[in-house]
């Protein structure tokens, strides 16, 4: 029988082939994220390199690139190609790349490795359209669906194909982003949504209570964050670069004093000083006070080796030791502060490869003895090389050292709250601030609530990043202007207010049935109650607000248990249609609408002048809804109308269908009395001449 030799079309050798040399130059002559990385490691390490950078997050906590299918230790790798690839894009394509990029390739790389497997497939250069379909659509069923991912997926693509790495080409491949859906203000996943965002009342009741029976020094400083971060939208990574001296005083004409903080921008938003409502600067400025208590002695270890590099600090009272050659065990627990015994620190120096000394000692029972010991300047070398990578060099965008960041502490202060270095100090890292607020509770973690004791039963809990939900969320229900908001926010663009809008469909009903008889907070018959009501105002409000429906331009307050809609997709010619002026993108919106308008009315007007058959009939409608349009515009737009200004047109002469059939009726029976001679019953609504 003849050997059977599989026909292999060359452009899949040479695809394979350059797969090979591209992951082969990667691995062997490229030095991004450290010459030693351990290539063929599933999980790289990239916290010096990205300290080094003065990449905040690496202050903050580790940064580590798992390539598996899980996002920490312990998951399956990526199949062993894909996994070599992912590790060889990664290093020379994004070597330069801030972590979040990182991070989006590799779960685009995950999605890669869930349709190889779906679809069988073994080879890079086999990858075709149908296996980055098959990852897209992984990526949208996914708990996180991020059109970032797809976008990074659409990169690794085209790379694919520019660099001859597949058989067959993937025609400039792009993900095509899935539409959101939009459940508005209403309903059980706006409100799981909004639950998740924003923070319980009785956990910010709690911290408030906490924030006063704090005594532990992490814990006053884990209130005390809080309580800047309740004073002011921001990011915790951008609390925890906050310089010592960070606040300023301003003085307005009146003589009030103000404070602000100065932040320091992130994602895009340049740095900045945020003034702090009055209400809670005194509440900031006590919080700032405890905290500077408290880290003023880690500053001034970050100052002493600023100024003897390559020598151990020590407090005044154990200055003494420096000028000796040994130190016993008891010398080094006093210098860790650790627990008293001998015990404590051989546990310690195991781990840390410092040598053993013996020293000779008569002892009182045994006689002459030998006793555990180690060299000063060993202990020192060792102390002073666990100094922060990049020190002095705390924030390298801002040019901040250690000595000068507000949020520095002793080392070993959030082990266990009591005992800390007195030679080494840290910077507050977010999982601190995480666990101390309930991120962890599954771990086991104690939360500053359980310690103070105000939650025995560890009920209690929220995320850091809810402070920004829950503070937008009040700009929002108190309808500061997108610009404030986004400002106030440190962000570059107004489109990103959105995400943190969690105003719920009550909350909005409750402001425009507020505005009703208003004349500073309403446009319109809104802004008029009739006299000598037989109900309160409240009751009368109810009666005309019942509810309120997201609509494109505003919201709609017609009552859908008492009758259908009979203006479908007519909301801006429906009296029963409101606006809020200022409300998230419904401005843009009615000025796009216009725009479409206008251009529509041209195309009316011109086939009128082409005498196209009916067109004239047309003109009146379109100019109608451009006069409209225009007039909606102009308020939504005018300074003197302050923003929450709930806005009801008058009647635009368009009828529903219920209005249409009335008007229809009279008319007839007015044109059957008059040729039969007898008077029609008189309806309710009485006809417009």
């Amino acid at each position: 029988m003849g050997v059977v030799i599989p026909l292999v079309p060359r452009a899949k050798t040479d695809a394979e082939g350059n797969l090979v040399k591209f992951i082969a130059y990667c691995r062997n002559d490229l030095t991004a994220f450290g010459s030693d990385v351990d290539f063929d490691a599933h999980e790289w390490n990239v916290t010096d390199y990205y300290s080094i950078q003065g990449h905040r997050n690496s202050k903050a906590g580790g940064l580590t690139i798992h390539f598996t299918q899980r996002k920490r230790a312990g998951g399956t790798p990526f199949r062993s190609e894909l996994g070599s690839f992912a590790k060889a894009y990664v290093r020379s394509e994004l070597h330069s790349s801030n972590s979040a990029t990182i991070s989006r390739a590799v779960a685009a790389f995950r999605a890669l490795d869930i349709a190889m497997q779906e679809l069988d497939i073994s080879s890079l250069s086999d990858f075709d359209a149908s296996v980055f379909n098959k990852a897209a659509l992984v990526i949208q069923a996914g708990t996180i669906n991020d059109a970032n991912i797809g976008s990074m997926l659409g990169k690794i693509a085209r790379f694919l194909d520019e660099k001859g790495f597949v058989y067959a080409p993937l025609h400039n491949w792009r993900y095509i982003r899935a539409r959101k859906q939009s459940t508005g203000r209403v309903g059980p996943e706006f409100e799981k949504r909004r639950e998740k965002n924003l923070p319980p009342k009785q956990v910010l009741d709690a911290l408030a209570q906490a924030f006063c029976l704090a005594t532990e020094p992490r814990d006053v400083l884990i209130t005390s964050v809080s309580a800047i971060l309740c004073s002011a939208p921001e990011r915790v990574n951008e609390v925890m670069v906050l310089a010592e001296n960070c606040e300023t005083e301003q003085s307005s004409s009146d003589g009030t004093q103000y404070l602000g903080l100065r932040w320091a921008g992130s994602k895009g938003a340049s740095d900045h000083i945020k003034w702090i409502l009055p209400g809670m600067a005194d509440v900031v400025r006590t919080a700032l006070r405890r905290i500077r208590t408290i880290t003023e002695p880690a500053r001034e270890m970050a100052r002493w080796y600023e100024q003897n590099p390559g020598k151990l600090f020590l407090p005044s009272n154990y200055e003494h030791l420096r000028t000796k050659e040994i130190l016993t065990l008891d010398d080094v627990a006093e210098l860790l502060n650790l627990a008293a015994g001998k015990r404590t620190a051989r546990k310690w120096l195991k781990g840390t490869g410092i040598p053993y000394v013996y020293i000779p000692l008569v002892h009182p029972i045994k006689g002459r003895i030998e006793i555990q010991a180690v060299r000063f300047a060993d202990f020192e070398k060792y102390i002073v090389g666990t100094l922060p990578t990049g020190f002095p060099i705390y924030d390298d965008s801002r040019g901040l050292t250690y000595s000068e960041s507000l949020l520095l502490v002793p080392s070993g202060l959030f082990g266990n709250g009591k005992s800390h270095s007195r030679c080494m100090f840290e910077v507050i890292k977010y999982h601190h601030i995480g666990c101390a607020l309930g991120q962890n509770q599954t771990a086991g973690s104690k939360t500053v609530f359980q310690r103070v004791g105000i939650d025995p039963d560890g009920q209690l809990a929220m995320r850091s990043h809810q402070f920004r939900h829950w503070l937008n969320t009040l700009a929002q229900g108190a309808n500061l202007s997108q610009i404030d908001i986004a400002k106030w926010s440190g962000r570059v663009s107004v489109q990103q207010n959105a995400a943190y809008d969690n105003v719920s469909s009550e909350e909005i009903v409750t402001q425009i049935r507020a505005a009703l008889g208003d004349h500073t907070k309403a446009i319109g018959s809104l802004a008029e109650i009739p006299k000598n009501l037989p109900v309160s105002r409240d009751e009368f409000a109810t009666m005309i607000v019942p509810t309120a429906h997201v609509t494109l331009y505003g919201f709609c307050i017609h009552d859908f248990t008492a009758l259908p809609c009979e203006m479908f997709r007519k909301c801006l010619d429906c009296r029963e249609h409101v606006c809020i002026k200022g409300a998230q993108g419904k401005t843009e919106r009615v000025r796009e609408t216009l725009n479409a308008a206008r251009n529509i009315l041209a195309t009316a007007k011109q086939a009128v002048i082409d005498e196209v058959y009916g067109a004239e009939d047309w003109v009146p409608t379109h100019q109608a809804t451009v006069e409209r349009l225009e007039q909606l515009l102009a308020i939504l737009t005018d300074p003197g109308v302050s923003d929450g200004a709930v806005i009801q047109l008058r009647a635009s002469g368009i009828y529903s269908l219920s209005e249409g059939a009335l008007r229809d009726r009279s008319s007839f029976e007015h044109s059957s009395a008059s040729v039969e001679g007898y008077s029609p019953i008189s309806l309710p609504m009485k006809a417009t001449p």
